[in-house]
């Protein structure tokens, strides 16, 4: 019989039988019995070890299901917003070609779409149409009646934001899709190519 080998020490006696009195009260379900450990790792890094600080990729990162407490979705969103628009502006201004934002406001779109939930990136894609119209179309500080460019940017924000997050959680799905296109494709070895 092959024995496993762990990179960590040998377990005493007494932490093997805490584990097994621990296994024991794990729901039936296996994804169920996961979340549980995830739960009871979370709380070890968070309570039971020594307080200090961290950097902030070693931190545990708590996963929150959808729909989330739009208060700081809402917030982030916004601030993300705040801080990327006035680079958009300037970079227009700079170089003198409306559609030079949309290289920064399409992934903030998305971003917030996959991270908060398409309705945050939709919203980008609304106040990025506002404040081209209001910052950018001449005259300045003024609405006017939308263009046919800013109705094109506005729909590709709002696109970005609903397709992307799709594309996200089906993505294994996706490229194994792709890869055995591919293979398909792909002439066997030894078959003659066309032409």
């Amino acid at each position: 019989m092959k024995t496993l080998m762990s990179s960590r020490p040998r377990s005493s006696e007494a932490n093997r039988h805490l584990a097994l009195q621990l296994a024991i009260q794990l729901p039936d379900s296996t994804e169920d019995a996961r979340q549980v450990v995830d739960e009871l790792a979370v709380l070890l890094e968070g309570y039971m070890t020594a307080p200090g600080p961290r950097p902030l990729w070693q931190r545990q990162v708590l996963a929150l299901d959808p729909p989330y407490r739009a208060g700081p979705a809402l917030f982030w969103t916004l601030a993300l917003f705040l801080l990327v628009m006035p680079i958009a502006v300037a970079l227009v201004s700079l170089v003198g070609v409306q559609s030079i934002e949309m290289p920064l406001i399409a992934p903030l779109a998305s971003g917030c779409s996959i991270v908060f939930g398409r309705r945050y990136g939709v919203l980008v894609g609304v106040l990025a149409g506002v404040a081209h119209n209001l910052l950018i179309v001449p005259p300045a500080l003024e609405l006017s009646i939308p263009t046919v460019l800013e109705l094109v940017f506005g729909g590709c924000y709002a696109v970005a934001a609903i397709v992307v997050p799709t594309i996200a959680r089906h993505s294994a799905a996706l490229r194994a899709a792709a890869m055995s296109a591919c293979v398909r494709l792909a002439p066997m070895p030894g078959s003659p190519s066309p032409g």
